[in-house]
């Protein structure tokens, strides 16, 4: 019975590949990580993965630090030199409790982040998520993003109305992005740079009139990593799920995921 801890370690060392992909070949770039709200009630979401406990922000941070990696918001990424240790912050929706939960700890290790807004819905609530068993949850109001502003955050647009813009006729795109950037140019004194298009849904229509209304880079949901070759209006990013471990976490920084 010799060959049984061999064989047992043979399994689990199959179980491990299947589960986390540490054999996917590395990537060249910058990952740029993808949050939505920092919290540590579920309150019965249908969408756990999207509500990353506080402290494991803080892990995650913490990982990065050590890693030597220069975290900011996506203008730092997009602005740093071929080759450079970078990554991004950003979080889609604007809820509430970025500023209560996430800011604190990212801004006590002098890092960066981007925050995409609804400008619709500023000081609301999520009200693209009804019915769908989503509970209703604050956005920041304009007096937030304001102060936050002015405290290095960077803000760019997700929409007016958080709407599916392939679903948009022309006119209605146009009008959805104007409107988007009219709202956050008045907040923050000048035009915001950056988008996230909702649900990561987005096409060549809908990447010329996010450059026409004055965006210069847009961020998507599909995995990747950010590299001199990554078109502006289509740049991947790392999705921050509340289930990833450590390893998921290291993973997903040099293979942009961890498991399928």
């Amino acid at each position: 019975m010799s060959w049984w801890p061999a064989a047992l370690a043979g399994l689990g060392a199959a179980a491990l590949s299947a589960r986390f992909h540490w054999w996917r070949p590395r990537l060249a770039g910058a990952p740029v990580l993808m949050y939505h709200q920092i919290v540590k009630e579920l309150d019965r979401t249908p969408l756990p993965k999207l509500r990353v406990p506080p402290r494991a922000l803080e892990r995650q941070l913490a990982a990065l630090e050590r890693r030597g990696y220069r975290v900011s918001g996506l203008s730092g990424a997009l602005a740093a030199a071929p080759g450079a240790k970078a990554a991004a912050l950003t979080f889609d929706d604007a809820f509430q409790d970025f500023a209560d939960n996430a800011w604190p700890l990212i801004k006590a290790r002098g890092m960066g982040a981007t925050v995409f807004v609804v400008t619709g819905q500023i000081g609301g609530s999520n009200v693209w998520d009804q019915g769908k068993g989503i509970p209703s949850v604050p956005l920041l109001s304009a007096e937030e993003i304001a102060e936050l502003a002015a405290q290095g955050v960077e803000f760019g647009g997700h929409g007016h109305a958080h709407r599916d813009l392939t679903s948009l006729s022309p006119q209605e795109l146009a009008d959805d992005l104007g409107a988007c950037q009219e709202v956050l140019t008045g907040l923050l004194g000048a035009p915001a740079r950056s988008f996230a298009y909702p649900y990561g849904l987005f096409n060549d229509e809908v990447k010329q009139a996010v450059a026409r209304a004055g965006f210069h880079a847009a961020c998507a949901t599909r995995p990747g990593l950010l590299t001199g070759r990554t078109d502006p209006l289509a740049i991947p990013r790392v999705i921050v799920k509340r289930s990833d471990t450590a390893w998921d976490f290291a993973l997903k920084l040099t293979r942009s995921k961890s498991r399928w």
